[in-house]
């Protein structure tokens, strides 16, 4: 289990709360709902370039800010379960990382994978009785699946893949994928049993970070397609991957759908929302640079 004290509820000392542009209350109506579950820097592990990261959750309408994890090293990559009562994340040091899960309140941690390498991107599948996740093994990434529990490991794909994102039905499952000897990733996708992987989004250019959206209809991921260097904008496409557009030339990472399937959730110097249209674009503070964000479904 990670040590770690309990969880915090943050208040001020470098933790302020600010909305640089301010959002509905959340009983507004069609305002952003529900809770967020983000990564957070707070520096370096000593003695290695390894960066120390911690996991806080968020009320989307940027109240109840806490600390889950409080780890010498880093925690990344939370993900909630369907019914919004757990978390998986990913517990990385400088000789392994690991899929752990706690309760929403970060309690009760406990090690899932338990083995000397690198698991990581935990996503739970819609019926959460399953989370899939990546696996280097033989230095080679590739998908895999789990029970909650841990039980049950078995590899999924055959090809490269990280950052596995499941279908609302539960059927599919994209991924990030890169090709040996390239240096652009491109959005894949799978049937939920491995087979019948496949190319969705390719292009010159890199895309990763696929999210369905709760109808199933749309895809949201990152892509620095026409952007400067270094530079990831949103876009959306249909779910068989034509139609790709621009959702806000923002700077943003890794996008996810409110419950509604209204709003659009990414990540950059801030944590941003935006309507599926492209308008309404707010941003919520969280005293640094929030990263790989999750929204409660």
């Amino acid at each position: 289990m990670v040590e770690g004290r309990s969880t915090r509820r943050l208040t001020g000392l470098g933790f302020v709360l600010a909305a640089a542009a301010a959002l509905p209350a959340a009983g507004a109506t069609n305002a952003p709902t529900g809770r967020i579950a983000f990564s957070l820097a707070t520096g370096n592990t000593p003695n290695t370039s390894f960066p120390n990261a911690d996991i806080y959750a968020v009320d989307a309408d940027g109240s109840g800010l806490v600390q889950l994890t409080d780890s010498p090293v880093g925690d990344f990559d939370p993900s909630w379960s369907p019914d919004g009562r757990r978390i998986a994340f990913r517990h990385e040091d400088e000789m392994s990382g690991q899929i752990y899960v706690m309760k929403a309140d970060g309690s009760r941690k406990r090690n899932l994978t338990r083995r000397r390498g690198l698991d990581y991107s935990p996503a739970w599948s819609p019926d959460g009785r399953s989370i899939a996740f990546g696996s280097v093994r033989a230095a080679r990434g590739t998908i895999w699946i789990m029970r909650p529990d841990g039980s049950d490991r078995r590899q999924l794909s055959r090809v490269h893949g990280e950052y596995p994102a499941w279908s609302p039905d539960g059927t599919k499952i994209a991924f990030d994928h890169i090709t040996s000897g390239s240096n652009n990733w491109d959005i894949w996708v799978m049937n939920a049993d491995g087979s019948g992987a496949r190319p969705l989004i390719a292009s010159a250019a890199t895309e990763q970070g696929a999210a369905w959206s709760p109808d199933g209809k749309t895809i949201a991921y990152q892509s620095d397609q026409g952007a400067p260097g270094n530079y990831k904008r949103i876009w959306l496409a249909r779910s068989d991957g034509s139609g790709r557009h621009h959702l806000t030339r923002q700077y943003g990472e890794r996008p996810v759908w409110s419950k509604r399937g209204d709003y659009v959730l990414f990540t950059g110097d801030r944590m941003y929302f935006v309507r599926r249209d492209g308008s309404d674009l707010r941003s919520v503070r969280v005293g640094g640079e929030p990263f790989l964000a999750d929204w409660t479904r």
